[in-house]
């Protein structure tokens, strides 16, 4: 919309010359008229939405109808995030055999992870008065099928050499922790070097695990919920809006969710409500909603896959064409996931590179219809160096293949010194269809008849000094499409190979 209303606002200041490729009429050799030919161009709907503001894109579809898109920001929860189940704190061992209760949050119950990083620290202190052989295992590491052991001679009391000191860390990466009790078992065998008779330490020593991180992690994950953050997207395409109405007949909302956990993941939609120009938010109805879309998810034997889901709110599920025909402005959405909604023991796994992404998108193909759709536009002036005009006369030829009119006012404003804005002028003496929209078959699309206008105004030496004192200009575009005041209104297809062409030049008499 702006790109438009800043190309008909250069237009008629006299600044917007686009690339002439030849002349609108021949110069007249004259002290007090000169003819000038300003531009001469054919352009397309794609053309004059494309850059429209930097969060539009504009895209064609497989049938040719021009598409604008809207693309809310990636909201993504990775597989490190949600790797840190395993507390890295102190074991106490206060007997031979220690069984350690790791508590997982939530529901979670994990039964098989690859450790690709992390240390294990030993801490004894031998209290006998000689030597200790002590080895100590952990069944439910293994690497390479070989259960984890270490061993270390302990001197007698007193000697540097009693104590089995925390450093050296001994690193577990490489290793596999397997439990089905979230369980681990750390068993200690002491033996006296003299007679080599199994002994208990009656003081208490630890064994310590630390910054481990995972490669991969097998079991049931339970109902927990994959927190992703707030999000909102905003549509410029009606920032200028004023008045009036735009139906798109197949307007949609996407979810886009790429995911390479390995369990059943559904939605949660906490907000999907869509701001309209008035100020009114309207909340999008859809048993999607309550009941949450099921997102696919790789399988056991899929471990490295990402498996995307597409889905789309639509005129057959929602209201969206309520909504996304009342002017919005922005959609404000929260969407969270969580995992195992029907409590199934499905089992699961999860990888380092394992990753739940989503993103949500508004769709606006341009089928539907418009009808006084206003938008209005400010522009700063100064016609101060233009003198000596007796008058200007506007000459505008316009050839449109596009279902879709434009009217246009022009409204040049005076600030006083205190900046009070007030209104001085108006090109045109109502607003001026400066272009007709295209006739359509049955079925929406452009007959191929070219509709045709002329457009003049002029603009007389009084009007002219006095629209030399402006500093804005106000452009008021409003749009419509064709037959739009018919009953029922006529749904139009706009294509990217749809083409306007304009030719406009002016006469400027001088004194």
């Amino acid at each position: 919309m702006k790109n438009i209303l800043l190309q008909l606002s250069l237009l008629l200041s006299l600044s917007l010359i686009l690339g002439c490729k030849g002349g609108f009429d021949d110069p007249i050799d004259s002290k007090r008229e000169i003819a000038v030919p300003l531009f001469y161009t054919t352009t397309n709907l794609t053309n004059l939405l494309d850059g429209i503001n930097d969060e539009t894109s504009i895209t064609m579809g497989p049938d040719g109808v021009v598409t604008l898109n809207y693309r809310g920001n990636v909201t993504k929860r990775t597989g490190n995030e949600l790797f840190d189940f395993i507390p890295g704190l102190p074991i106490p061992l206060i007997d031979s055999v220690t069984l350690f209760d790791f508590d997982l949050p939530g529901t979670l119950d994990i039964t098989l992870t690859k450790i690709k990083a992390g240390n294990l620290a030993v801490g004894f202190d031998n209290p006998f008065a000689e030597k200790v052989d002590v080895t100590l295992r952990i069944p439910e590491l293994t690497k390479n099928g070989q259960m984890f052991e270490v061993n270390r001679l302990l001197d007698s009391v007193g000697r540097a050499d009693a104590l089995w000191p925390i450093l050296p860390f001994y690193s577990l990466a490489g290793y596999d922790l397997a439990t089905d009790s979230d369980q681990l078992t750390i068993i200690y065998e002491a033996y006296r070097e003299s007679d080599g008779e199994r002994v208990v330490f009656t003081n208490i020593h630890a064994v310590g695990i630390s910054g481990l991180e995972f490669s991969y992690a097998e079991g049931y994950w339970g109902q927990e919920l994959l927190d992703l953050e707030r999000d909102t997207i905003e549509i410029e395409f009606f920032e200028n809006w004023v008045q009036g109405d735009v139906y798109f007949e197949d307007p949609i909302i996407q979810i886009t969710v790429e995911n390479g956990f390995g369990f059943p993941v559904r939605s949660v939609v906490n907000t999907l409500e869509i701001l309209t120009v008035d100020g009114n938010n309207i909340t999008l109805e859809s048993s999607y909603i309550q009941d949450g879309i099921d997102f696919a998810y790789p399988a056991l034997n899929e471990v490295g896959q990402i498996k995307t889901t597409v889905f789309d709110f639509d005129k057959t599920n929602s209201n969206v064409v309520e909504v996304l025909s009342s002017g919005p402005v922005s959609v404000d959405y929260d969407v969270d996931a969580i995992s195992n909604p029907d409590s199934t023991q499905v089992i699961g796994f999860m990888t380092d590179s394992s990753y739940f992404q989503v993103q949500v998108a508004v769709d606006l193909p341009f089928r539907g219809h418009v009808n006084n759709f206003k938008g209005r536009d400010t522009f700063n002036v100064n016609f101060e160096q233009y003198d000596q005009v007796e008058y200007v006369e506007f000459k505008m030829v316009a050839e449109n293949e596009i279902p879709l009119g434009i009217g246009v006012q022009v409204y040049f404003v005076g600030e006083d010194e205190m900046g009070n804005e007030f209104l001085l002028d108006s090109l045109y003496a109502t607003d001026e269809n400066i272009l007709t929209p295209a006739p359509v078959d049955a079925n929406g699309n452009a007959t191929g008849e070219i509709a045709k206008k002329e457009t003049f105004s002029t603009i007389n030496a009084t009007q002219f000094e006095n629209i030399r004192k402006a500093k804005k200009m106000v452009i008021d575009g409003t749009f419509f499409t064709t037959d739009v005041n018919n009953s029922p209104t006529p749904i139009v297809i706009l294509k990217t190979d749809q083409d306007v062409n304009i030719r406009m030049g002016m006469k400027v008499g001088t004194k």
